[in-house]
């Protein structure tokens, strides 16, 4: 064989072996990643969300005790 061809055959295989390893690694890490974008988007949701406040115990609501009328002028 001649030089030129081994070092082709060399880093073609050294090509096929990073491709296939990332191939495998990024399969392995994707359900990872997933769940890291869930919980990234569960803390951005929770900040928008509006957090109401239970009402202080004895408050009433206040309600007009009679309704608005019109009066004429």
């Amino acid at each position: 064989m001649s030089t030129e061809l081994e070092i082709a055959l060399v880093l073609g295989s050294a090509l096929l072996w990073m491709a296939v390893t990332l191939t495998i690694l990024s399969a392995i890490d994707r359900p990872e990643r997933k769940a890291r974008r869930q919980e990234r988007r569960e803390i951005r949701t929770a900040k928008r969300r509006v957090h109401y406040r239970p009402a202080v115990a004895g408050s009433r609501v206040h309600r007009h005790s009679h309704p608005r009328r019109l009066h004429p002028h």
